[in-house]
């Protein structure tokens, strides 16, 4: 698990599920890492399209790269379960879960062993990221260099791109791996691995990763993201923090309901303009402009 030349052993995992056209983009950007001590595991959850056969193309490759190496294929049961499989398998002291959609930057993995090697308090470690196109263009940018708590997680304050991550592998095991029955499981993760904890996550300006912007991860899934963020609030019910949550992600869905969705928006508008946390929210005016400004 430790070579004192090589540093700690580091798990990734990339679940695959219907992601033919980015996939060997992925799985090349695991293998071009400049930190040598890595294992990794492919999971193709069921998929459907060629995506499983490119995966195959990469097979010795992978072999010949990893410490470690395992590649699956069986019937679909979902990205929380496909990444708990991953994290059974895995033997190294940190775990990065790559969305085969994704990549990471040759320089992450080294990057993020080096903090958190520093920094024995902090669970987990994000870099920053480019955001990208369908084509791997570069169309945005987020850039941050800061710790977060519970509270500023909890309140939606803190910007966590999952394929910038690196979490300590124990930590991961400790809550019991990542909740099936949730549609936002990497929000619901840093939750519980940071409740109860000054300081447990900090995410470095570097920018480590691209994370793909395309039409099956942005407003298709906008009434079930809303309903899981919901639900997994409700758990906390009892946390200080609670009322302002539920008013937080509610802003939340009024801003991007506004943006393409108008006249659902206004039905949102109507039913939290009543609750007096929601005019100390960043996002309730945004949705504002959005609905009355941009057409």
């Amino acid at each position: 698990m430790y070579s004192s030349s090589v540093g700690p052993l580091v798990s990734v995992c990339i679940p695959v599920f219907n992601h033919s056209d980015f996939v060997a983009e992925c799985i090349e950007s695991v293998i071009a890492q400049s930190y040598p001590n890595i294992e990794l595991i492919i999971i193709d959850d069921g998929s459907t399209d060629s995506s499983y056969a490119i995966v195959e193309h990469y097979i010795d490759a992978c072999k010949s790269r990893f410490r470690r190496f395992k590649v699956i294929s069986r019937p679909n049961i979902g990205v929380s379960e496909t990444l708990n499989e991953g994290l059974r398998w895995a033997e190294g002291k940190y775990f990065c879960g790559l969305a085969s959609d994704d990549v990471i930057f040759p320089n992450k993995t080294s990057v993020l062993v080096d903090y958190l090697e520093s920094s024995p308090d902090t669970v987990a470690a994000f870099g920053s990221v480019y955001l990208i196109d369908e084509d791997s263009k570069k169309i945005g940018q987020r850039t941050a260099s800061a710790t977060y708590n519970f509270k500023d997680i909890f309140l939606l304050r803190a910007e966590l791109p999952a394929p910038a991550a690196l979490i300590r592998r124990s930590e991961l095991d400790s809550v019991g791996g990542f909740d099936k029955n949730t549609k936002v499981e990497d929000w619901d993760m840093w939750l519980k691995l940071s409740i109860g904890r000054h300081t447990a996550i900090a995410v470095v300006s570097d920018v480590l990763a691209g994370y793909r912007v395309h039409s099956s991860n942005t407003w298709k899934q906008l009434d079930a993201m809303h309903a899981a963020k919901v639900k997994i609030i409700e758990q906390y019910s009892e946390h200080e923090y609670y009322a302002q949550a539920r008013a937080v992600v509610e802003c939340a869905r009024f801003r991007d309901l506004s943006i393409t969705r108008k006249k659902e928006s206004l039905k949102v508008f109507f039913s939290i303009a009543r609750v007096p946390r929601v005019y100390k929210e960043l996002r309730f005016y945004q949705g504002l402009c959005y609905l009355f400004f941009r057409w």
